[in-house]
């Protein structure tokens, strides 16, 4: 028989559920990026099988090394850039040494234009589809690269440009102090564009977590005691039937939608389980109040 999870490990299983699914956003910014920066066809549903090979990754290094070499020559730059460009082999098929030997040659490119390895993948991440979030975190730091030499960047990127602007312009404070906004005029949801601050108390709402958010500034908020920024990212492909922007998180050097940062990081969370020997939870039905039960994880500061 079976050992049943334990709550810890089911709430851990949810988050994580919830962490991938958060990837989603991320992916398809940089599926249409890639999409029309190297003219192919990709989305964030077919984003792995098409990239497993290597080739395309490969393309998008040689057209920023190519970037970085017209930069350095119209004085634009005064980065060494190395000499040797990628070569791959475009006939790789997906799952071969091939395909591993293209993975290879772009970390070895990746690593000589200064990519830390923490920023890399490696090949089996790829070539295998083992950890779609490393390479997302790859392709994202390829993209500053990119843009460092004038390559277009995805719609990320160019937010994070615009925080870094904001910020340098912005004059030193000691410690924010959030602030309530005042209210506004009611608009026709329908004619009106989505509003960050609006969004970001809904999503709270939803989560249960309103007296836990509370704005600072426009677009940086105090959230769980912690000052972050929060922007409106563009939603493309499939996600933009369901809504026009998602609401994502500056979290280090990275992001992470609000809805996973807020559930991550509530000091308490409560979540409804159904008990597995049920026969209403084998059938899918509706379970009785006697076979359910809660599970709550919460924080405390010590009273010492």
């Amino acid at each position: 028989m079976m050992e049943e999870p334990s709550q810890d490990l089911t709430l851990s299983m949810k988050i994580n559920a919830q962490q991938e699914e958060g990837l989603g956003p991320l992916r398809d910014d940089l599926a249409e990026w890639m999409a029309k920066t190297l003219e192919i066809d990709i989305s964030g549903e077919n984003f792995m099988d098409v990239l497993d090979n290597g080739v395309y990754i490969c393309d998008l290094a040689n057209i920023i090394h190519k970037k970085a070499e017209e930069c350095v020559k119209e004085g634009r730059s005064n980065d060494s850039i190395p000499t040797a460009h990628l070569k791959c082999r475009r006939n790789a098929k997906s799952g071969t040494w091939f395909a591993r030997d293209n993975s290879a040659s772009f970390i070895k490119w990746a690593k000589s234009f200064g990519m830390k390895d923490d920023c890399l993948f490696e090949s089996e991440d790829l070539v295998a589809h083992k950890s779609e979030r490393q390479i997302i975190v790859t392709l994202l730091e390829l993209a500053r690269i990119g843009y460092k030499y004038g390559l277009e960047p995805p719609g990320i990127i160019k937010i994070e440009k615009e925080i870094e602007q904001e910020e340098e312009q912005l004059p030193k404070e000691e410690e924010p102090r959030p602030v309530t906004p005042p209210p506004k005029p009611p608009v026709s949801a329908k004619s009106r564009p989505l509003n960050l601050d609006e969004e970001v108390r809904k999503m709270a709402a939803r989560c249960r977590c309103s007296e836990h958010v509370t704005r600072i500034r426009e677009g940086t908020y105090m959230v769980f005691g912690k000052a972050v920024i929060i922007r409106l990212l563009k939603a493309c492909g499939k996600h933009m039937l369901l809504q026009n922007r998602h609401l994502m998180v500056r979290v280090g050097g990275g992001w992470d939608t609000l809805e996973h940062y807020l559930v991550k990081h509530n000091p308490v969370f409560a979540v409804e389980h159904r008990r597995k020997g049920s026969i209403d939870f084998l059938n899918g039905d509706d379970v009785l109040d006697n076979d359910k039960f809660l599970y709550i994880k919460a924080k405390y500061k010590s009273q010492i």
